[in-house]
């Protein structure tokens, strides 16, 4: 059709005009498109968030292939320290608000239950391998890729592998490896799901070693003070309180002190000397204060602090931590109980 005007004037519009006309129409949709795709962006960036804040959102990796005597001391002995140089910042560890376990992965215990004959007979002892599956625990730069989650299984079967060879021990581990649902875990290196973790919390360690007929429980972590990093060596740490537990922690305070000396002995004055810490109500972690029977909680070292780092990486020294933890169980049982210390 051809072009229409009227007294002269041009009605139509011209290919320049209706050129222009699209590209501003395509500019404002590519705008409403960016504007709708990023704030769906935002929104779901918002709610992993919060999701992770939640359940926390840990990375690490397996741990690496290879690459003088001393006494225990208490709290009492070590008053250059700092509250802030004694407490574990293993926080999740601490007295949590309920006794309810996880409502995620059942993970079953490695091993089977031994009903004791009366401290006589065949020791139960219950090996606890702190942290694992998703949650790393703690970690630093001076660790690398490795988290605390690795370095405690590692010391924690070597554990069992040497009281095993005992034969007056059955050992059972709260868990043997970090394998879950057919993917690697976030603790030996895999990636996290994106909705959920899979955690052994302090309370399913409780409801494990309570529904156990074990005489004794151990458990391994690392410890962390990157507000210090020259705070080093390893702590032991009891319980001591509660109603109608004076024999329990009695015997909780003997293991302690025996894993404690035991360390210093195993690594000849290599390391600081080991302290055993008492633990109160208000400050007490979950898995020795609410597990019925002598418990403690071992921190063989600081992974903020240089040497600690390096030794847990070492193969050699992980096996003397072992030893150490093994040797401790081993005394606490003929000095403590079969000589009637606790009675």
């Amino acid at each position: 059709m051809g072009k229409k005007y009227q007294s002269g004037v041009f009605l139509g519009e011209t290919r320049r005009q209706r050129t222009a006309r699209m590209r501003h129409l395509c500019i404002a949709a590519a705008v409403i498109l960016l504007t709708v795709l990023g704030s769906l962006f935002f929104v779901s960036w918002l709610l992993d968030r919060a999701d992770h804040v939640q359940t926390g959102h840990p990375t690490g990796e397996d741990l690496p292939p290879i690459t003088g005597q001393t006494d225990a001391v208490t709290e009492s002995d070590t008053a250059a320290e700092t509250a802030s140089d004694v407490l574990p910042s293993e926080t999740e560890a601490v007295t949590a608000p309920s006794d309810k376990t996880s409502d995620g992965l059942v993970v079953p215990i490695a091993g089977e239950a031994y009903k004791p004959l009366d401290y006589t007979g065949i020791w139960s002892v219950m090996i606890d391998p702190g942290h694992g599956f998703d949650d790393i625990g703690t970690s630093s730069a001076l660790l690398g890729d490795v988290n605390e989650a690795t370095v405690n299984l590692d010391i924690a079967l070597r554990v069992r592998e040497l009281l095993a060879k005992k034969q007056d021990m059955a050992i059972i581990m709260t868990h043997e490896d970090n394998a879950v649902d057919g993917r690697i875990s976030a603790a030996d290196g895999g990636e996290p799901p994106l909705n959920r973790l899979v955690l052994l919390t302090p309370e399913d360690r409780a409801v494990l070693a309570n529904g156990q007929d074990i005489d004794l429980f151990v458990s391994v972590h690392c410890d962390s003070l990157p507000e210090n990093p020259t705070v080093s060596g390893m702590r032991v740490y009891y319980y001591d309180g509660g109603e109608q537990a004076e024999q329990r922690n009695r015997g909780a305070a003997c293991l302690a002190s025996n894993i404690a000396n035991e360390f210093g002995l195993v690594m000849d004055g290599s390391t600081p000397t080991p302290l055993v810490k008492t633990m109160s109500d208000d400050d007490a972690f979950y898995v020795i204060k609410k597990i019925g029977v002598p418990s403690v909680l071992c921190e063989v070292g600081f992974v903020t602090n240089e040497t600690d780092a390096a030794n847990m990486l070492d193969e050699g020294w992980r096996q003397m931590a072992a030893e150490a933890i093994a040797s401790g169980i081993a005394s606490y049982i003929d000095g403590c109980v079969r000589a009637e210390t606790l009675n």
